[in-house]
């Protein structure tokens, strides 16, 4: 089939473009507690739900969390597992309750409200991530107060977004979203967009080595590491992934770079442990407050195991070109094919929309500095401007 000429494929393109797009944008914003995103990447499901239906919906959270890491340099790491997650849990959560709500005469939930079903969802799922997999301490349930409250408003600014956009896009005469359409026909000077892949070229075998071949090996550590850990364990694949690094020609230096990007969550997963005093060898005691071996013990296997994850998911694609890994997951999905899954589509709409991204990046930094320049900000002045800008990204679905 040509996909390329296909029109629901390409609107399927499209939006999972938009939605890669806001949740690169995301990536940007500061994250003083782990878990706690604004959640835009949601407002694209929600419209795509009503849009397009529940399928397709699920099919854009999924492929825009891949193209995310992809690009961010997370794929299999530690956030990717929350992002791929959560994503899922709080589509098929807001899924479930759009379809019932569609069928019924008096709907007893808005969008704002499947939107904050949606981000609840969203953040629940993280947070048991973290507690079953990742850091297995009950102090992570500290958490639970902080992403409850996030969720509510997360879930209402973006429920408001989407309801605006939607009920946007069914009225279609709007000149000022014609105004905003007409910044993205408009030529931009290219900045490169944020491609921030991390490919370090080189001709070693590490580079040379299969795609799909890396792929596997990288679950299988994680699930190694996730579920059969010990110091030995970690010690004997950190040899392996520095002397991997080391033989495709990439320093020390480069190597570690990529643990910045989850430096928060490390210094979090090493807390937890104190917070909650765990033991009975105290080495420290301040008041109520006291640190015991086995609670540094497990800060520190917390902290080992999750910058493993890191160092083993960004050595991959570190030595891998962006396009063989897309091949990749192209191969691996051919055996569902039973299922109704094309490898061959998903492969296109991966590859379609990273090329698409930095473009649209650069239209929106365009719109949104159009936008400033003409009206006042605050939280009210975001809300429509992000409106705006998500109906034109829409909009051009239809063009």
């Amino acid at each position: 089939m040509d996909y390329k000429n296909d029109p629901k494929t390409q609107k399927t393109v499209l939006l999972v473009t938009c939605a890669s797009l806001l949740q690169l944008a995301e990536a940007f914003f500061p994250q003083p507690v782990p878990g706690i995103k604004l959640g835009l990447a949601n407002m694209i499901t929600i419209v795509a739900l009503v849009d397009l239906g529940f399928g397709p919906a699920i099919e854009i959270a999924i492929l825009r969390t891949v193209i995310s890491s992809l690009l961010l340099g997370t794929f299999l790491s530690t956030t990717f597992i929350l992002s791929f997650t959560s994503a899922i849990t709080s589509s098929l959560i807001m899924g479930f309750f759009y379809t019932i709500m569609k069928h019924m005469k008096k709907p007893l939930l808005s969008l704002v409200g499947i939107s904050l079903l949606g981000a609840v969802a969203h953040n629940l799922t993280q947070l048991a991530v973290v507690y079953f997999i990742l850091i297995r301490s009950a102090g992570v349930l500290m958490l639970l107060p902080w992403l409850g409250i996030s969720g509510v408003i997360m879930g209402w600014i973006t429920g408001i977004i989407a309801s605006r956009v939607c009920a946007k896009l069914e009225s279609g005469d709007s000149l000022s979203d014609n105004e905003y359409i007409k910044i993205f026909a408009m030529p931009v000077v290219k900045s490169g967009g944020p491609d921030k892949r991390g490919y370090i070229s080189g001709d070693s075998f590490i580079h040379r080595a299969d795609a799909v071949l890396k792929i596997i090996i990288v679950f299988v550590t994680a699930i190694m590491l996730l579920f059969f850990g010990s110091f030995g364990l970690f010690a004997g694949i950190f040899v392996l992934v520095t002397a991997a690094a080391l033989a495709a020609g990439i320093s020390t230096a480069k190597l570690f770079s990529g643990i910045k990007k989850i430096w928060v969550f490390l210094a979090f997963s090493f807390l937890v442990p104190l917070i909650i005093s765990q033991g009975s060898h105290v080495l420290f005691a301040a008041g109520p407050f006291k640190i015991t071996s086995e609670a540094l013990s497990a800060g520190g296997f917390f902290v080992v195991r999750l910058a493993l994850l890191m160092l083993v998911s960004d050595l991959m694609i570190k030595t891998t070109e962006p396009e063989k890994l897309i091949t990749a997951i192209e191969s691996i999905l051919k055996p569902l094919s039973f299922a109704g899954i094309s490898g061959k589509r998903t492969s296109h709409i991966i590859v379609s929309s990273w090329t698409t991204i930095p473009e649209f990046w650069d239209r929106v930094t365009a719109a949104v500095k159009n936008f400033k320049e003409k009206e006042k900000t605050g939280v009210k002045g975001i809300i429509v401007m992000l409106t705006l800008v998500i109906v034109a990204l829409y909009r051009q679905t239809e063009i």
